[in-house]
């Protein structure tokens, strides 16, 4: 009796799963990071620190770039700390999703997409509101993309699966 033959990966799904594995791991950090420093950069905010530690950079950069980091900081000071601990979560969820889908197991698509979509509606809580204009439409066209793709990939291996083995020539 011959070994069962593993279900070949296409390279175009590995790619896709590594780069997706690269940013799940990118932003559990993240997210670390920002759920810790959010009330820092807050702080530095109200009492006019970061604006302080900005002068040197006027002088190089100029008024505008100044501006535009002032803006950026008031913007990431304003996003409630809980955003990044549900993001944390939900990133550890999709990294899960894609370690099955590297095993091929079709319910890691599952935990995969329902992890980014509940990032899509965690986002669109704490973030969307407070951009102008909200990156909304990108990032569902992004999520569906991906989740598509993955799908394809799904079915396409399981086609594969499907068809008649030839026989072996002796």
């Amino acid at each position: 009796m011959e070994p069962t033959e593993q279900k070949k990966r296409p390279t175009g799904m590995t790619i896709l799963l590594v780069l997706s594995f690269i940013n799940a791991c990118w932003n559990i950090l993240r997210s670390i990071i920002m759920y810790f420093s959010t009330p820092m950069i807050a702080k530095m905010m109200e009492n006019g620190e970061f604006e302080d530690a900005m002068e040197p950079f006027v002088t190089t950069f100029g008024e505008e770039m100044r501006q535009s980091m002032m803006d950026s900081m008031t913007l990431l000071s304003s996003i409630d700390p809980k955003y990044y601990l549900f993001l944390l979560v939900l990133f550890i969820g999709s990294l899960v999703g894609v370690l099955r889908m590297f095993k091929g197991d079709k319910r890691g698509l599952h935990i995969y997409a329902i992890s980014q979509i509940l990032m899509l509606i965690n986002a669109s809580v704490f973030v969307y509101p407070l951009q102008k204009p909200s990156p909304f439409t990108y990032d569902l066209l992004l999520t569906l993309m991906f989740i598509v793709v993955y799908y394809l990939f799904f079915k396409r291996m399981e086609m594969s699966n499907d068809l008649p083995q030839s026989p072996e020539q002796p």
